[in-house]
């Protein structure tokens, strides 16, 4: 087992390396001077890079654990109970952490039947038997993660006022309630062919539930224990004992192909390597029949007739695809709508002290917020699928790249300008319902924050595609330095938690930062987009 774990993580690094020598080398004027072809053929430079990939992954996973009790228990238990010690609150911690861990992670956190490139790769391309691969995948998934938790849990739970044994039996009752959860993911497919995890409304509406389970009781008062069950001897023993038996089960289980077959649904890759990862995602932005009538519709209106060249054709493509593009926004906007309603009934309902809070406080978490609401990905895809893929090929439209870039930035930032408004509105309306301080020297410039926030978004996505142009002909991303790219945005988005600036500083900070990303973006994609847009 600990062998075909090692040729697989040998397996994922020497792909991870191999694509991002592709793309370094890519880059234009250095690319070929930073990184030589050979190391294509550098075996030994692989394995090392192997084992400093395990143990990188080591860290992750304790390091994810501390930031996953920090953000979601310790933050709120420290706001909830501001005038309590934090040795006497250790009731909270395990009610908050209950149905996060106990319900949320059990529903949308099974690694059976997850779809994964890797899976596929390993037990197609590599033919490495489906069980093998299973359970050195299972036996390394929940060795690390009992690990990683207790550590974490000798830090929180001593904090907390609790004991290194209760520590102890919170990680273990929570490893063996994953392990039971796991097996039952297993049999439910086995009996009725359901992959629970592909369910986006049974994983959303839990991971909604589990969050009013965790963080409602404690605002209307509740202060009954019913957490302290995950370090209760009577109920920790039967789920250790369960947890063993699925284990067991797991590892004497012999259908796990059939697992593998439906986690990948892919064709084999010696009849048709293109299906492999485009199925799901082109069917996420592929054109319908319906779509190609309002083609006839504009021409005849006169919509777009009176434009010309890529002005022309970058219409035809939004009013074609209309629905592809209105879709994640209607969704964004409907999620936006029904969380501000939502929390305005409830704060309203609760009348919490709200003498403390203040829309300049919160400003600080809405660079996140807004990272995960603009529209960007989505849109393009759908441009690369139907537009842009064929015609990348030619290189009087990669000449062109800085027009239709100007172009399409001015109407993503339309869409998202829309979202930001609404999300702006959404604030302020759960901000008058709670109570809450709304001076008007604040509220301008939380609106004038989030609309520059929608704008500096928009730039970042667009640039980034055309500058790295992640997409294959099979839609999946391949691109390691987008994926990096990608990260630093996002790492970059809890600086303003981290040292707590003004409304103001902050939103002066995000106009000069969206600014420059602006311009260098611009000059960038004048300047290097027809070598960078390109099909890969």
């Amino acid at each position: 087992m600990v062998n075909t774990y090692r040729i697989l993580l040998a397996i994922q690094v020497s792909s991870f390396a191999n694509r991002l020598i592709y793309y370094i080398r890519s880059i234009p004027w250095i690319g070929k001077l930073l990184l030589p072809d050979t190391l294509y053929a550098r075996a030994g430079l692989k394995k090392a890079a192997s084992i400093a990939v395990f143990i990188l992954g080591l860290l992750w996973a304790i390091a994810n654990k501390f930031i996953y009790l920090g953000l979601m228990v310790l933050v709120p238990v420290l706001r909830l109970t501001e005038n309590v010690a934090l040795d006497q609150s250790l009731p909270l911690f395990l009610n908050i952490l209950l149905p996060l861990s106990f319900v949320m992670g059990c529903i949308w956190n099974a690694r059976v039947l997850e779809p994964k490139r890797d899976k596929y790769v390993a037990v197609k391309l590599m033919r490495v038997r489906a069980d093998r691969y299973m359970k050195a995948i299972l036996t390394y998934r929940y060795v690390l993660f009992f690990i990683s938790f207790l550590i974490a849990f000798l830090f929180f739970i001593p904090l907390f006022g609790g004991t290194l044994f209760e520590a102890l039996l919170v990680a273990l009752s929570i490893t063996m309630w994953r392990l039971v959860c796991e097996f039952g993911h297993l049999k439910l497919f086995e009996r009725t062919g359901i992959v629970l995890i592909r369910n986006n409304a049974i994983v959303w509406l839990s991971i909604a539930a589990s969050c009013i389970a965790a963080y409602v009781p404690a605002l209307l008062g509740n202060t009954s224990a019913y957490g302290s069950i995950l370090v209760s001897l009577p109920v920790v023993a039967p789920v250790t004992l369960l947890g063993v038996a699925a284990a067991v089960l797991l590892l004497r289980y012999r259908w796990y192909l059939r697992a593998v077959n439906a986690a990948t649904k892919r064709d084999d890759p010696l009849l048709n390597l293109g299906k492999m990862i485009a199925d799901a995602q082109k069917a996420d932005v592929e054109s319908k029949a319906g779509d190609f009538d309002t083609e006839a519709v504009v021409l005849q209106n006169g919509k777009a007739s009176r434009r010309q060249g890529h002005d022309f054709l970058n219409e035809l493509f939004f009013t074609r695809h209309r629905r592809l593009i209105r879709k994640p926004l209607l969704a964004r906007l409907a999620i936006i709508g029904g969380a501000g309603a939502v929390g305005s009934v409830v704060l309203a309902s609760l009348g919490l002290e709200t003498e403390d809070w203040s829309l300049a406080v919160a400003a600080v978490f809405l660079p996140i917020l807004m990272f995960q609401l603009t529209v960007g990905d989505r849109l393009c895809r759908a441009l690369f699928y139907n537009c842009d893929m064929p015609l990348m090929r030619y290189s009087f439209y990669r000449e062109a790249a800085w027009r239709h870039f100007r172009i399409r930035l001015l109407r993503l930032s339309g869409m998202n300008l829309l979202a930001g408004a609404a999300l702006a509105a959404a604030s302020t309306l759960v901000a008058f319902a709670a109570g809450m301080s709304l001076p008007t020297n604040e509220l301008p410039l939380l609106w004038a924050f989030i609309l520059i926030l929608s704008l500096l978004f928009s730039t970042n996505h667009l640039a980034l595609y055309y500058l790295l142009q992640p997409y294959t002909t099979e839609m999946n991303s391949k691109n390691p330095l987008f994926f990096g790219a990608t990260m630093l945005v996002s790492a970059a988005c809890w600086i303003p938690i981290i040292l707590r600036p003004t409304l103001l500083s902050l939103t002066i900070g995000a106009a000069i930062v969206w600014i420059v990303y602006l311009l260098v973006a611009g000059v960038l994609v004048k300047r290097i987009g027809p070598r960078t847009f390109r099909v890969k």
